[in-house]
């Protein structure tokens, strides 16, 4: 969410203009209004990154058993976005990752308030409610929200679309990109200093039903799959003390996935899911190390997945520029191979990033993916540029 921050196609332009124009209206009415004080309840902000790249050279294995093409796009490929099926082949795009979002905030009183963001992306020919919810603080400690908003599974997950504030391109898709990245629901956050700490913690709960799954597009390109996460349950806590910030995440669903064509039938099906996070960041000025790891469990029938991922970099800042390191990995196990086509990769990248003000930036990332189970995708060089704003 924009608070947690101190050749594109003609859609994804005109889905960005309506959104500014919807909420420029509602900032208009607001302004004209008799009372004193409306003027300063309605904040508008947003954010746009014009991400661009291509694959520059890959393999596929002989071991290779998944599809040639992905989206009309030709592998070796890569996917830069889980979620959003984001998708690099060896012709240069903007379309996989480039994205604009606007958000609007209303102060309804000293204690309540209303949020809405609407985020278009170079993937989908029409906007996404990304995040609508009413908040309540209920003392100096406690704030309820009502609606919808972000799984907070990750560390990035409230402002992951936000390019100026990492200096990657985009978050490690090993970690950040499965079907549901939202909920429909309510939590409750908690917030205090402790000494010269500050501790934050919430727990959430609700449901997400996708109707048109464009992660599972990827595997299933025919029909339309629906995906549904119900009993979501969850919490998460952070401590940040000077440099060193932790954090650690818990949660429990329940999911289930149904094609409408029969060629892809073998996707449905129900499971049951846990997962947790861990992360830890340390900050110095000059050079920072920031790391995080999650494992996702899916229990299905008769058989088990579990999928460990993790990443770690570290960065130096000189002036203006940052050049950053990673390495990233995400792997699969399976009680049963025959039932389940295990999935495993790993990506070492080198970003650098030059800061053109306190609101913008510019990066390039080259990044070499391995497919080490040679089931999707293939080995791959990919280079990507952005330009990353908030407003």
């Amino acid at each position: 969410m924009i608070d947690s921050m101190s050749k594109i196609k003609p859609h994804l332009w005109g889905g960005a203009l309506l959104l500014g124009a919807a909420l420029s209206a509602s900032a208009q009415e607001a302004t004209t209004s008799p009372s004193p004080n409306t003027e300063s309840k309605l904040k508008l902000s947003g954010y746009v990154s014009l991400v661009g790249g291509k694959v520059t050279n890959g393999s596929l294995d002989a071991g290779y058993t998944g599809p040639n093409t992905i989206k009309d796009v030709q592998c070796p490929c890569y996917v830069a976005d889980w979620s959003n099926a984001g998708v690099y082949g060896d012709e240069f795009t903007l379309r996989p990752e480039s994205r604009i979002g606007v958000q609007g905030k209303y102060t309804l009183n000293e204690q309540a308030g209303l949020t809405v963001q609407l985020v278009s992306r170079g993937t989908r020919a029409t906007p996404d409610v990304a995040w609508a919810f009413g908040s309540y603080k209920l003392n100096q400690n406690f704030e309820l929200y009502l609606g919808r908003k972000r799984i907070p599974l990750y560390y990035y997950s409230d402002f992951q679309d936000i390019g100026v504030a990492y200096p990657w391109i985009s978050p490690p898709p090993e970690l950040y990109g499965w079907e549901a990245t939202n909920y429909n629901g309510a939590s409750l956050r908690y917030n205090r200093n402790v000494g010269e700490a500050t501790l934050t913690a919430s727990v959430f709960a609700g449901q997400e039903t996708v109707r048109s799954s464009r992660y599972q597009k990827l595997y299933y390109p025919a029909g339309k799959t629906q995906v549904r996460w119900k009993d979501i349950i969850g919490g998460d806590i952070e401590v940040n003390h000077g440099p060193l910030t932790l954090r650690a995440v818990m949660m429990g669903a329940k999911a289930s996935a149904y094609n409408n064509d029969p060629a892809s039938a073998d996707v449905n099906g129900q499971a049951t899911m846990r997962a947790y996070g861990l992360a830890a960041n340390l900050d110095m000025d000059e050079w920072f190390v920031l790391s995080e790891f999650t494992q996702l469990t899916r229990k299905l029938d008769g058989y088990k997945v579990t999928a460990p991922a993790l990443t770690v970099g570290a960065g130096m800042r000189f002036g203006k520029w940052t050049p950053f390191i990673n390495y990233a990995r995400f792997r699969e196990r399976t009680t049963d191979s025959q039932a389940y086509t295990v999935g495993n990769y790993h990506r070492s990248s080198v970003s650098l990033r030059y800061d053109l003000s306190s609101s913008s930036t510019v990066k390039a990332q080259v990044d070499r993916n391995t497919d080490d189970s040679n089931v999707f995708g293939g080995h791959s060089t990919v280079l990507r540029i952005s330009y990353d704003r908030v407003f």
